[in-house]
């Protein structure tokens, strides 16, 4: 009983203490402008060093990434041989399903891993499917890092499958901004607008009119054309009835003679 009472009274004071501190410094906070302005440079300090860190951790996530892309295309790095590639593959698939077990500090290893493993495997876009299921997002990320930054290094060569593909499956950021983008819509819509344009020209009326024109050049025509062609064909036959006459005169002439 005397040991239970002990650790009951130890802690009701400490709770008290903690009640109290908590008290002052809400006191001191509202009525100690210097308390105050020592309370915001602790918080501007605070948040630079986590602007530090996180920028440290991105730098070293960087570099761990071009390390590892450098190091993949080593000669003798992958193997080549079937059995080797099958027994390398399911060593590394182990050893980043171990890794992204141990927490986030171990994602970045445990990407550089499936990405080795997906460097021999003959069908890399059917295993990024895979990963994107059984891994979790902060690695799968780090692997489409991994992938985009091999084929910006090594071209679409640097890995069995194309980047293009990869992309058409699992799209990526830039991608879904892109669709996300509500500008596009407005254009799809408007565009038929445009097209119907042909009302407002009234092009149809034009048309119509043309054939107006068409039907009066004709009716001008007939009856001024033929009456020409009459004419000269009467006076070609005249001219024609009177060399015959000629003729047959000179014919009747020459016996006489």
């Amino acid at each position: 009983m005397k040991f239970s009472t002990a650790l009951s009274v130890s802690a009701t004071a400490l709770a008290a203490a903690a009640v109290g501190y908590a008290l002052y410094f809400d006191y001191k906070r509202r009525n100690d402008p210097a308390f105050r302005k020592k309370l915001r440079k602790q918080s501007k300090q605070s948040v630079k060093a986590a602007k530090k860190e996180i920028k440290a951790a991105a730098q070293q996530e960087n570099m761990m990434i071009e390390k590892a892309v450098k190091d993949v295309a080593e000669p003798g790095v992958l193997p080549t041989g079937v059995q080797e590639k099958e027994a390398f593959f399911m060593e590394q698939v182990a050893t980043g399903e171990a890794l992204f077990a141990q927490g986030p500090a171990y994602h970045v290893p445990a990407a550089i891993a499936f990405f080795k493993a997906l460097k021999v495997y003959p069908a890399p876009v059917e295993l990024v499917m895979i990963y994107q299921k059984a891994v979790p997002k902060e690695v799968f990320d780090l692997i489409m890092k991994l992938i985009t930054r091999d084929a910006a290094v090594h071209g679409a060569g640097g890995a069995s499958g194309s980047q293009e593909d990869v992309d058409d499956l699992v799209p990526s950021e830039a991608s879904k901004e892109v669709k996300d983008q509500p500008e596009e819509p407005k254009e799809e819509k408007e565009q038929p607008k445009e097209e119907k344009q042909p009302k407002e020209e009234k092009q149809p009326k034009e048309e119509k009119e043309q054939p107006k024109e068409e039907k009066e050049q004709p009716k001008e025509e007939p009856k001024e054309e033929p009456k020409d062609d009459l004419k000269e064909v009467k006076e070609e036959l005249k001219e024609e009835v009177k060399e015959e006459l000629k003729e047959e005169s000179k014919n009747q002439d020459e016996p006489l003679a």
